[in-house]
């Protein structure tokens, strides 16, 4: 009779402990799982504000009647900041057979978006086919 009793009185504390450590990891874990998505959510954010700042101002770009050789740069909302260089796209030329009254010119923008401690950066590049003599 003793025997049945010992059996129904529950868990040792060596159980509990182990059933503990195992729901203690277990949270641990999904803790860990979320707050990596979190971090990568919030890394995407800033990235896709730095590609569509980057877009707007290319689309700006070539938008324009003239595309002058040089450096420009400006402020963005938020405190990013941008840096477009236009020069003569050699290496592009070297590969193209162009009439002489055109070149190819390339522009380079960098859009630069601050990420908490860091700056994120994000660079595109475009060729544009100009008739010489003209900006």
């Amino acid at each position: 009779m003793t025997s049945s009793i010992r059996s129904s009185r529950g868990f040792t504390l060596i159980e509990i402990v182990v059933a503990m450590t195992i729901v203690g990891l277990g949270v641990v874990t999904l803790l860990e799982v979320f707050s990596s998505g979190l971090r990568l959510g919030a890394r995407s954010e800033v990235r896709t504000e730095a590609v569509t700042h980057g877009r707007r101002l290319m689309d700006e770009l070539l938008a324009r009647p003239t595309l002058r050789e040089g450096a420009e740069q400006g402020p963005i909302a938020g405190g990013g900041r941008w840096n477009l260089e236009v020069r003569p796209a050699s290496r592009a030329q070297d590969r193209l057979t162009l009439s002489h009254d055109w070149e190819l010119k390339e522009a380079v923008l960098e859009v630069t978006i601050p990420d908490g401690g860091r700056d994120r950066r994000i660079e595109l590049r475009t060729l544009r086919l100009v008739k010489k003599g003209t900006p």
